[in-house]
């Protein structure tokens, strides 16, 4: 980073503040910490509001014949959830064999044996559960696992997280490293994860998400028809409101052959976004709602308020 980035006094103050909650998360029991964050995502539904008002029309959006008091419970749950995210990434760097061992299990292991054997696969979540946790345990029950990853703006944050994401040993790929790094890890027998159910925008495949069309992104799909590998979905789903998890498996999605790359690309789009969609449907406390997943195709046009909070 050295003679690329300076760092800014408000990104020092940010890099500042982000180590101080880590240290301070770590000197906590696990179960203690975890109840910090859920009262932390309380804070930020019911006193801040932040964000509220978009996820409130996505819930709308998706389960239309639920009642506002309801979704307003799962948009409350889906905050005290990545609070405790939170707390569980700042303790990440000692989540270790031992820590998956203990706190996480596996819905089928047969399907882990089946993604296990077939050398070389896209693994594909969303922004559910613990999606960090996830990779970590796709590298201890899997073996060579990479990321694909986003860049922070702030470059002292993104170093820092990023170092807290290799330090089990996950290779990172970046926009600028991704064709290469993908092609080599899947062409080796590796697995690479990354998350795919935000907006695309333009460049998005469209394919329905809870009924309505939304631009999803085209790289899973892509290196999938490309490299002739399937797209594997999968999440990581907390048990009640504690430190244990459950690893849930989807069925891999292979390339049809006898189709163009084009409409290979969006068939395989569609059925692990369907797939991800009904795990969401399962728990849907357990996602994050509070992105535009619908912004490309129209939801929020026409001046809808929660589009401006």
């Amino acid at each position: 980073m050295a003679g690329e980035y300076r760092p800014a006094f408000a990104h020092r103050m940010e890099y500042g503040m982000l180590r101080a909650v880590i240290f301070m998360a770590g000197l906590l029991p696990v179960r203690l910490a975890l109840e910090a964050g859920a009262l932390l995502g309380r804070f930020a539904w019911s006193v801040l509001g932040v964000r509220r008002g978009i996820v409130l029309t996505n819930l709308r959006q998706a389960f239309p014949d639920r009642s506002d008091r309801e979704l307003k419970r799962i948009g409350l749950d889906s905050y005290m959830n990545s609070g405790r995210f939170m707390m569980e990434f700042a303790r990440q760097d000692r989540m270790g064999e031992k820590y998956i061992s203990r706190y996480v299990d596996v819905d089928d292991p047969h399907k882990l044996e089946t993604v296990r054997n077939i050398g070389g696969a896209l693994l594909i979540t969303g922004h559910f559960g613990n999606w960090e946790l996830f990779g970590i345990v796709c590298r201890y029950r899997l073996g060579d696992v990479s990321f694909l990853v986003g860049r922070q703006s702030n470059g002292l944050v993104d170093d820092y997280i990023n170092r807290m994401r290799s330090c089990h040993g996950i290779e990172l790929y970046n926009r600028r490293s991704a064709v290469k790094g993908v092609l080599t890890s899947v062409r080796r027998g590796g697995f690479v994860c990354w998350l795919s159910d935000q907006d695309a925008g333009d460049s998005g495949v469209v394919v329905e998400f809870f009924g309505h069309p939304a631009s999803t992104p085209r790289g899973a799909a892509a290196f999938s028809v490309k490299l002739g590998v399937p797209v594997v979905p999968a999440v990581l789903v907390r048990k009640d409101r504690g430190p244990y998890h459950t690893l849930v498996i989807g069925d891999p999605v292979y390339p049809a052959a006898d189709l163009s790359a084009e409409d290979a690309e969006v068939r395989v789009t569609r059925e692990y976004t369907d797939q991800l969609e009904q795990m969401v449907k399962a728990r849907p406390d357990l996602y994050w709602w509070a992105h535009r997943r619908w912004k490309s195709t129209g939801l929020y046009s026409h001046g809808n308020n929660a589009d401006q909070r």
